[in-house]
């Protein structure tokens, strides 16, 4: 089935599959459907797309129309959000009846309407971009940017009742959740244009087919009319809770079978297969070079799903593990085909593959990745040997199809986050790999995590740590910059100076500047979520700078940054032949990896956690062109205990010349550090 969807807001998995098998589905009959499509063409008919329409025509001849047509009657415009202070104005409020707009408007003050709300709308002009500057004067600030800081002054002034916002360009339709993990990535989005079959809107190699369009327009209908918003007849759960709830299902369902698979069959079978290839290897190094080997498969098969690597590139389909491999072996293994134990097609293509993505190949569009994962001298006992198709399509298979009651189903890796892969890894630390009799076994070793130092930290907790340790850092440096901006206000400063000085405090760019550490990383699991955190804080905190300063004149400078970021990688990736999807560069990509290489920080003494830690946030935060090397001076392996008793350690240096004899290396150290300044700049 044809995609018109972006965002992870909602599984795909769901939006293609579950979704049809709840109460909703046939609520919406052929006879509703149609009437549906009939009104939205005649809306999309009416609106002068040829002439380039501004946001205000856009609003008033084509959102709101198309809200309508969805239940929407009872709205408010232009509600000021701010109890004080300059105006902060989203376009629109949507109430679930009559009743309730009557009961928001008994209040004077528009922000105290926003409690009887159900959600807030902002409207673009048509087809302007929702994540990044347009350059345009009156669109400094990318769209999606503003619709963070509406739902977090909503989500505050209704003390988490109203939660939900409708952010669309007319073409573009897009949800978002205030109680989402990353409220700035986990969005869902719709491209209604190419699902009406608009012209110039739905062409080329991807074009939805009418069964397509069919679909994906009962499911815009179903999550963006008004009924979604509110408890079913049957269930005190939204239609939107409901399908949160089966997407969460989803995964862990997946996740779960994945992992049972992995420990009952893939890992133990590459352990064998590899032991049997190099029969004089030491165990300990089988283990490594099967775990190496399960988590490039991993790394592809989740990276291809995500289009992290260019599987829409006709050069890198005949290379890539999607149809090569992972296509072949499932048609293979649904006739019942016998594979050779000897000939090695299946292993000598994703070998291939490797060593591309370790060095990059531009000539099917693939930038390096060079990382330890990849790396041949790494694991040279991988560059050794041969497996042969029997094993590897028993492991691929394994990896990429699930048996369920209705068959065989693909395991889509974009519907699993990367703390699952990780998860996999904690719980491998586990398991150690032995001959027992003439066999090669792989059995849970109790003691093995514990002499690692390895132990899993739950969402709940991770999440309860940024909260209390990340917030009030965020909030002195919005603190600052207020003051700042009220001072400079008052004492009268002409207008450029004033803005000159309060981008000196930028509180985005201050956020930037903070350096955090994991001292115990494990795979990254709470430095994923670390990303994710400080990302929607950035974000909101260029949106909340530019609402402070009453004039309306402040940009934050991290947009320039931002946008100097986007045209060198465009201009690197024409150069070198890459292919790229602007898309992922858009401003919350580029923030995400600016985090990544500004602030995120991690040690761990396994050594193999490090090369999965730098694993796991690279997919989390991609951006074309970044290599996984990047990383490696901010991912460690180490140890980052180390103990000594202060009053001994003084009376030893004393003893040993004191402070003559720290001169030398204190100024070596100096010297050292202000090289590294220099490079972090």
């Amino acid at each position: 089935m044809g995609d018109a969807t972006q965002g992870s807001l909602f599984s795909n998995d769901f939006l293609r599959e579950s979704i049809v098998r709840l109460e909703d589905w046939p609520s919406l009959d052929d006879s509703h459907l149609a009437a549906l499509d009939d009104q939205l063409r005649a809306v999309f008919d009416g609106f002068p797309i040829a002439q380039t329409p501004n946001e205000s025509q856009t609003e008033d001849d084509l959102i709101w129309p198309v809200l309508e047509c969805l239940g929407w009657t009872a709205t408010l415009r232009q509600q000021n959000l701010a109890p004080k202070g300059r105006e902060d104005v989203p376009d629109g409020l949507l109430f679930a009846d009559d009743a309730a707009k009557l009961r928001a408007n008994g209040f004077p003050q528009g922000w105290k309407r926003y409690e009887f709300g159900l959600a807030v709308v902002e409207s673009k002009r048509w087809l302007r971009p929702l994540d990044r500057r347009s350059g345009k004067r009156g669109e400094e600030t990318a769209p999606s940017t503003q619709m963070l800081r509406y739902l977090r002054r909503a989500d505050d002034l209704t003390s988490g009742r109203l939660r939900w916002g409708i952010l669309t360009n007319g073409a573009r339709w897009r949800l978002y959740y205030q109680g989402a993990r990353s409220v700035s990535e986990q969005f869902f989005e719709i491209d209604l244009a190419a699902v009406l079959d608009i012209s110039g809107h739905n062409e080329g190699l991807f074009a939805l087919s009418p069964e397509d369009r069919l679909h994906w327009l009962k499911v815009f209908a179903l999550v963006f009319r008004r009924e979604a918003f509110l408890p079913s007849p049957s269930d005190e759960r939204t239609f939107h809770q409901r399908a949160l709830q089966e997407g969460k299902f989803y995964e862990e369902r997946v996740a779960a079978s994945l992992s049972n698979l992995v420990f009952g069959q893939v890992f133990p079978e590459l352990a064998r297969a590899i032991a049997a290839a190099a029969p004089e290897a030491p165990l300990q190094e089988v283990r490594e070079a099967a775990l190496i080997l399960l988590y490039r498969l991993l790394f592809i098969l989740y990276a291809e799903d995500r289009d992290l690597l260019p599987v829409r590139d006709a050069r890198y389909d005949e290379y890539g593990l999607r149809r090569r491999v992972r296509g072949d072996v499932g048609n293979r293994k649904d006739r019942n085909d016998v594979f050779s134990a000897t000939a090695a097609r299946y292993w000598s293509a994703i070998d291939d593959l490797c060593r591309a993505i370790d060095g990059g190949d531009a000539s099917i569009g693939l930038p390096p990745y060079n990382g330890g994962l990849f790396d041949a001298e790494v694991t040279p006992l991988l560059a050794h040997i041969r497996l042969g198709d029997q094993v590897m399509a028993d492991v691929v298979d394994a990896l990429s199809f699930e048996e369920t009651d209705d068959g065989r189903r693909y395991i889509n890796y974009r519907d699993l986050s990367v703390q699952q892969l990780g998860s996999i890894y904690e719980r491998l630390l586990e398991h150690e790999v032995v001959r027992d009799g003439g066999e090669i076994v792989v059995r849970p070793n109790p003691f093995a995590r514990k002499a690692s130092g390895s132990y899993y930290t739950p969402d709940d907790l991770v999440g309860l740590i940024l909260k209390e340790t990340i917030e009030p850092l965020v909030q002195d440096r919005i603190d600052i910059f207020t003051d700042k901006a009220a001072e400079l206000a008052r004492s009268g400063v002409d207008e450029g100076r004033r803005v000159g000085k309060l981008k000196l405090l930028d509180p985005a760019e201050k956020l930037l500047e903070l350096k955090i550490c994991d001292p115990a990383m494990g795979s990254g699991h709470f430095l994923v979520s670390l990303v994710d955190y400080l990302s929607d804080q950035v974000i909101a905190a260029m949106a909340e700078a530019e609402a402070i300063v009453e004039s309306g004149d402040y940009v934050s400078p991290l947009s320039e940054r931002i946008e100097r970021i986007r045209l060198t990688i465009l201009s690197n990736a024409e150069a070198r032949g890459w292919t790229i999807d602007e898309e992922q560069l858009d401003d919350r990509h580029i923030i995400r990896r600016m985090i990544l290489k500004r602030c995120v920080y991690g040690v761990d003494k396994n050594p193999m956690a490090v090369e999965l830690a730098k694993v796991a946030l690279w997919l989390h935060t991609f951006t074309v062109g970044a290599p996984l090397g990047f990383l490696d001076h901010h991912l460690r392996c180490g140890d980052s205990l180390f103990g000594s008793w202060v009053r001994k350690g003084i009376d030893r240096a004393t003893a040993w010349g004191g402070a003559l004899l720290l001169h030398g290396p204190m100024t070596r150290a100096t010297r050292a550090a202000t090289q590294m300044q220099i490079i972090e700049g």
